[in-house]
C-alpha cells in the first residue's frame, strides 16, 4: 500500500522479532535441552505469578468498590444536606412574604406544604416538624400531628437524630425496614431548624439507591476475579503438562513451543482476517488491534490506516453526491418550471398580451424583484420599453415607452452586443446608470432577445440584493429571452398570416364576382340589347330575350347570396363546427338538388374559433367546387375527431379530372380553388390532400391537430 497516496504518515516502529525469526525459534529450542529444567521453573514462576494476579486482581477490584461505596455514600449525604438546607431557607423565605400566618395552623397552608414535603432521590422525603417534635408537614397527611417521640418501633438512632436536631442540625444513619432478600435497609437524615422559627426540616432517603451502582461494579469485578481465576486455573493446568512434559523428552517439549508460538502467529493473523471480512463488507469504523511488536502489528496498522482513509473518501464521496443530487433535483425543477412557463408563452400570439405577461410571470414564478423588457421599435431602431413589473407594485405595463438608452449602459451594451451581463453589484459595474426611481437596485442581470444574430429587444432583471444572481438564473433568463424570442417571432408571423389570409379572402370574392356575377350581368345586358333590338321585328324574340336576361338576374342573385353567406361564416356565431357543417350541407342540396349526407365520427371536442372557421370556409370551398365542375349526383361529408387531430373529408362521385384534361377557364377556376384550400389547410398548420380521377369522383381531406399543436403550429 502506498501511504503517500492516501495522506496518511505512518509511525516507525522497531520490529522486536521478525516473523522469520519466530518461526526458527523452534528449531533453535531442539539444540537447547539444557533449557528444559529452566523452562520447569519458568512454568512453576507463572503458575505462582498467575495466583498472586489473581489475589492483586480481587484485593483491587475490592479497594475499588470500598472507594466508590464511600464517594457515593458521601454524595448521598451532600444531596440529601442539601435538600434539607434548601427547603429551610425557601421556608424561611416563604415566612417572612406572609409575616400574618397563623404559626399554629401552618398544616393547612397548601403552598407552604408544597415546598416543605419534597422527594428526595426515588425513595425519601422531606418533613417538618416542631420543637415539641411534633409532625406539621409530612409526604403522609395521616403522620401530621403525630409526635415523632411517640411513635412505636422507631429506632433508637432516628430518635436521636430528632432529639439533637431541635438544638441544631443533626444527622445520621439509622436502619428503616427490608429489602427483597430480608436484609435490613439504612437511612441517612438530616436536620435543620429554619431560622427564626420552632420549625425543623428533616430530610431522609435510603443509601442504597444511591450506592446500587457501586453494587453492580461489586458484582461485575466478582464475576471477572471469578473468571480470571478459572481461566488463571485453566492455565495452571497447562503449566503443569507442560511441566511434566520437559521431563518426558525434548522432542515433546519442541513440539509443545512450536505449538504455543505458532499460536501466537495464528492468533494476530485471526484477528487480520477477521478485520479485513469485516472492512470489506463496509464497515470502515472497525479498527483491527494487534499488538504483537512485530510485521504484522504494521499490517494492521496499515489496514486501519486504509480504512480510515476509505471512510473519508467515502464521507467525501457521499457529500458530493448529496450536493450533486440536490442540484440536479433544483435544475430538473428549473427546467419544469421553464418548460412550463415556455408553454404558456408559446399559446398567446398577441404582442401587446405576450410581452406583459412574460414580465410579470418571470417576476412572480422566480421571485425577482424588477424584470424589464425592451424591444426595438419596428423601423426607428430605437428601444422601447414594453413591460415593467416591479415587485410589490403589481404589474406596471406602459403600452410602449420610447426610451434614449445609453450605449454604453447596461442594457444598451446588451443590446448593441447581444451578449449576456451578469453585475452581482452593481458599484462595481461601470457600465450601471442609476435611475432615481430605482435606487435601491444592487445587482443587475440583462440578456439579449435575439433570433439567430437578429436581436429583438432586451430582458432586463434587477435585484434590490448583492450577489443575488448565479449561474442558474443566468441559464433561466438565457432560456426564457429565447422562448420569448420564438414566441415574439412566431407572434409576427401569426399577425402576418392573418393579414395574408385576408388579401386572399379579397382575392377570391373578387374572382368569384369576376367570374359570376359579372359574367352574368353582363349576359343580361346582351339579352336586354338583343330585346330592345326585336321590338320592331317579332315580340316571340322580345319575349324569349326578356325570359333569359329573368333568368340571368335570378342566377346572379343566387351567387351573390352564395357570396355573401360564404363572406362572413355566421353559422359559427350560434353554434358549433359540427351543426354549422351540417347547416351547410342541408342548404347545399337544397340549392342544387344533389344528394348530400353528412356524418361526425369520434368523440367531439371543443376547436379553437379560428381552426372552426377555416375548416367551414374549406367545406365551403371544396362543396363550390362540386356545385360547378362535379357533375356530381352524391357528396359525403365527414368530420372525424382522434386523440391528436381532426379531420374535414370531402368525397364526391362526379366526373373527377385530371389536369391536362381541363379546360383553360375551368383549370383557373379550380386551381384557384384548390390553391385557396391547401393555402387554408397550410396556415391552420394541417395537411391537404386532394384525389382525383377521371369518371369516379373527387376526394378532399384536410387532417389539422387538435390542443397545443394548433396553437403552435400555426403561429
Amino acid at each position: 500500500m502506498n501511504n503517500e497516496r492516501w495522506g496518511l504518515q505512518m509511525p516507525k516502529r522497531e520490529i522486536a522479532i521478525g516473523l522469520r525469526g519466530k518461526i526458527l525459534i523452534p528449531f533453535l529450542a531442539l539444540m537447547l535441552v539444557s533449557l528444559g529444567v529452566i523452562s520447569a521453573i519458568a512454568t512453576r514462576s507463572i503458575y505462582e505469578v498467575g495466583y498472586r494476579a489473581r489475589d492483586n486482581t480481587a484485593r483491587m477490584g475490592e479497594s475499588v468498590v470500598r472507594t466508590s461505596f464511600s464517594a457515593l455514600e458521601g454524595m448521598a449525604r451532600t444531596l440529601i444536606q442539601r435538600k434539607a438546607l434548601y427547603i429551610a431557607a425557601e421556608m424561611d423565605i416563604y415566612l417572612q412574604f406572609h409575616p400574618s400566618l397563623d404559626m399554629s395552623r401552618l398544616e393547612q397552608d397548601k403552598e407552604l406544604r408544597d415546598i416543605a414535603v419534597q422527594s428526595v432521590g426515588q425513595t425519601g422525603h422531606t418533613m417538618v416538624y416542631d420543637d415539641m417534635l411534633t409532625v406539621v408537614f409530612h409526604v403522609d397527611p395521616k403522620m401530621v400531628g403525630v409526635k415523632l417521640n411517640k411513635i412505636a418501633g422507631e429506632p433508637a438512632q432516628f430518635l436521636s437524630i430528632v432529639e439533637r436536631s431541635v438544638h441544631g442540625e443533626a444527622s445520621g444513619y439509622y436502619t428503616w425496614g427490608e429489602d427483597e432478600q430480608k436484609n435490613p435497609r439504612r437511612k441517612y437524615m438530616h436536620c435543620i431548624p429554619v431560622p427564626g422559627t420552632k420549625l425543623v426540616v428533616a430530610a431522609a432517603a435510603y443509601t442504597d439507591e444511591f450506592i446500587a451502582p457501586a453494587e453492580e461494579a461489586e458484582r461485575e469485578i466478582a464475576a471477572t476475579v471469578a473468571a480470571t481465576t478459572e481461566y488463571i486455573e485453566k492455565q495452571m493446568e497447562k503449566a503443569q503438562l507442560i511441566f511434566f512434559a520437559v521431563g518426558i523428552g525434548v522432542i515433546l517439549l519442541a513440539a509443545v513451543v512450536i505449538f504455543l508460538l505458532s499460536r501466537a502467529i495464528t492468533r494476530p493473523l485471526s484477528a487480520l482476517t477477521r478485520g479485513a471480512e469485516v472492512i470489506g463488507k463496509g464497515q470502515l469504523g472497525y479498527s483491527i488491534k494487534v499488538a504483537t511488536g512485530d510485521e504484522l502489528q504494521q499490517l494492521a496498522e496499515q489496514f486501519n490506516a486504509m480504512a480510515r482513509a476509505l471512510k473519508e473518501s467515502y464521507s467525501n464521496l457521499e457529500q458530493k453526491v448529496e450536493e450533486r443530487t440536490k442540484q440536479e433535483r433544483q435544475r430538473a425543477e428549473q427546467l419544469r418550471t421553464i418548460n412550463e412557463v415556455s408553454r404558456r408563452i408559446s399559446s398567446i400570439v398577441e404582442l401587446d398580451e405576450l410581452i406583459p405577461y412574460v414580465g410579470n410571470m418571470l417576476r412572480e414564478t422566480f421571485h425577482y424583484h424588477n424584470v424589464n423588457i425592451f424591444l426595438f421599435e419596428p423601423g426607428s431602431g430605437k428601444l422601447a420599453l414594453k413591460a415593467l413589473s416591479v415587485s410589490g407594485q403589481g404589474g406596471v405595463i406602459p403600452v410602449s415607452v420610447p426610451l434614449e438608452v445609453d450605449e454604453e449602459g447596461v442594457v444598451g451594451w446588451v443590446a448593441k452586443t447581444g451578449k449576456v451581463l451578469l453585475a452581482n453589484d452593481v458599484g462595481e459595474e461601470p457600465r450601471y446608470r442609476p435611475v432615481k426611481e430605482l435606487s435601491d437596485i444592487r445587482a443587475e442581470l440583462a440578456v439579449a432577445v435575439k433570433i439567430g444574430n437578429e436581436i429583438l429587444g432586451v430582458l432586463d432583471i434587477e435585484s434590490t440584493e448583492i450577489n443575488a444572481f448565479d449561474e442558474a438564473d443566468v441559464f433561466t433568463a438565457q432560456t426564457i429571452a429565447d422562448q420569448l424570442a420564438v414566441a415574439i417571432e412566431n407572434a409576427r408571423l401569426y399577425a402576418e398570416t392573418r393579414q395574408i389570409a385576408v388579401m386572399e379572402e379579397r382575392n377570391r370574392m373578387a374572382r368569384e364576382i369576376h367570374d359570376t356575377l359579372a359574367q352574368g350581368f353582363t349576359g343580361i345586358i346582351l339579352q336586354l340589347e338583343a330585346a330592345e333590338q326585336s321590338l320592331s321585328h317579332d315580340s316571340k324574340d322580345v319575349e324569349r330575350h326578356i325570359t333569359q336576361a329573368a333568368g340571368l338576374a335570378r342566377k346572379s342573385l343566387a351567387e351573390a347570396r352564395r357570396s355573401v353567406w360564404n363572406l362572413r361564416p355566421q353559422a359559427l356565431e350560434k353554434v358549433r363546427l359540427a351543426d354549422a357543417l351540417k347547416q351547410e350541407v342541408v342548404r347545399f342540396s337544397h340549392e342544387t338538388g344533389i344528394d348530400a349526407r353528412f356524418a361526425v365520427t369520434g368523440e367531439r371536442r371543443d376547436l379553437s374559433p379560428d381552426l372552426e372557421a377555416g375548416l367551414l370556409r374549406i367545406c365551403q370551398e371544396a362543396l363550390t367546387n362540386v356545385r360547378k365542375h362535379a357533375r356530381a349526383t352524391a357528396v359525403e361529408i365527414s368530420l372525424g375527431f382522434d386523440d391528436q387531430s381532426v379531420a374535414l373529408t370531402v368525397r364526391d362521385n362526379g366526373v373527377g379530372f385530371k389536369a391536362e384534361t381541363i379546360g383553360e377557364t375551368t383549370r383557373k377556376e379550380r386551381r384557384f380553388g384548390l390553391t385557396s384550400m391547401q393555402e387554408r389547410a397550410r396556415g391552420l398548420g394541417g395537411i391537404f390532400e386532394l384525389q382525383s380521377t377521371k369518371r369516379k369522383g373527387t376526394l378532399v381531406r384536410v387532417a389539422v391537430p387538435t390542443g397545443q399543436e394548433v396553437q403552435s403550429w400555426s403561429l
